[in-house]
């Protein structure tokens, strides 16, 4: 299990970036949510539509297009019909800005051809639930019966929510907890930065960010982070510690996915069918955990809402900017020094109610988030990993940074 994290230690050299991009469609006629197939503008439809515009191979299950794999990164649905793009590791900002901006010229081509409008918040501002409708995928199908009793907004997470993710390298155990920490520490300051879900059920939610209190009410087990993050002895090894207690949401056997049977993975492990496992199910269990940082063989930051596409691209490049630059990750250990697990919990809660109005222990969350800008551009300028030209790499956070009305401390 410790080797599946480390076989992704990659030298600072060839460090890359990634990031995934969701998107809700709405039919311009009606405003409603796109059902998977039918009659008018439909999910299948687009990813059709999307593959005779940009190619790509067809992935299906049970004879449904679920989604497209291509040069240019892949596309998936989520649960409720939403399209999401992740694009394949690029070794500059300036690469994987040209394939999102690829990627968003197709969807607004599509959208003239089918009457589709994309939304451009990270929740559904006025439907409701029963209003939604549910992709047909074997492992939405797991998650909504296993849902159903875990969280009061879990379905609403599922299908009327929209994000912006990013993936980063590391080079070393080492590299790898101090990228987990500053990530983690930043989360609220981030949360505040990239919020744009102020509207749910048709009124003003009292959040800034309404998707991260979704996910607060989403699954307590495997959602928010843990209280060993925050811990100086936090590693891989105890991050892997605690994987191996989170209730497993999916088994697996040749036939595919199967329901969870109520134990965790260490006691899968330790039951009469843990020769079985392999790394496989293990991998498929860390896809399972949805905390605000995650691990695969690399780094998942989690926390963006989906921004307007002129703001979306601030989102890697912020975090670019700050893990791939050492004087940036040292400036949020020494921030999230301060901090206890209590202390970043109410931290994300005012993030996301209150936005950079809110705070995060003795901080003004608006002061960190200049700060923060600030460190990433310094890092974008000494040229760190993934930044390209500067000068271009930059731009996205002068543009945030004006729109957000920022004092960036450089």
């Amino acid at each position: 299990m410790l080797d599946y994290f480390l076989d992704g230690a990659t030298p600072r050299e060839n460090w890359q970036v990634g990031m995934e991009l969701e998107k809700m469609g709405r039919s311009s006629d009606t405003g409603r949510p796109l059902p998977y197939d039918g009659d008018g503008p439909t999910v299948r439809r687009v990813l059709e539509l999307f593959r005779e515009l940009h190619g790509g191979d067809v992935v299906t299950e049970a004879d449904n297009v679920i989604g497209l794999e291509a040069p240019w990164g892949t596309i998936t649905l989520e649960p409720g019909g939403q399209v999401e793009w992740s694009s394949r590791p690029q070794r500059s900002l300036v690469d994987l800005h040209r394939l999102q901006r690829g990627y968003l010229a197709t969807l607004r081509e599509i959208a003239a051809l089918t009457g589709i409008e994309w939304l451009d918040v990270a929740v559904d501002p006025v439907h409701a639930l029963s209003d939604m409708h549910w992709m047909p995928k074997e492992r939405y199908r797991l998650m909504r019966e296993y849902f159903r009793d875990k969280g009061r907004l879990a379905h609403r997470m599922m299908t009327q929510t929209a994000s912006i993710q990013c993936a980063f390298d590391f080079s070393d155990a080492t590299d790898w907890q101090r990228k987990f920490r500053a990530a983690a520490f930043l989360t609220p300051v981030a949360a505040a930065m990239f919020a744009n879900s102020r509207r749910v059920d048709g009124r003003d939610s009292g959040y800034h960010s309404y998707r991260e209190a979704i996910w607060r009410e989403t699954d307590a087990d495997r959602c928010g982070l843990p209280s060993i993050v925050f811990e100086p002895s936090f590693d891989m090894e105890r991050w892997i510690g605690w994987l191996l207690d989170v209730p497993r949401l999916f088994r697996r056997n040749a036939g595919g996915l199967l329901p969870p049977d109520g134990s965790t993975f260490r006691e899968a492990l330790e039951g009469p069918g843990g020769a079985e496992l392999g790394l496989e199910d293990w991998a498929t269990h860390c896809s399972s955990i949805f905390t605000e940082v995650r691990s695969y063989t690399y780094i998942e930051v989690r926390c963006a809402d989906l921004m307007p596409d002129d703001l979306s691209f601030a989102v890697p490049t912020f975090w670019t900017g700050t893990l791939y630059d050492e004087n940036a990750v040292d400036a949020a250990l020494e921030l999230g020094g301060e901090l206890d697990h209590a202390d970043w919990e109410r931290a994300l809660e005012s993030a996301s109610r209150d936005g950079l109005d809110g705070s995060l222990g003795r901080w003004k969350i608006r002061d960190l988030a200049g700060r923060a800008l600030g460190a990433a551009v310094c890092g974008l300028q000494r040229g760190v990993p993934g930044s390209g030209d500067p000068a271009e790499s930059v731009r996205p956070l002068e543009v945030l940074a004006s729109h957000l009305g920022l004092d960036v401390k450089v």
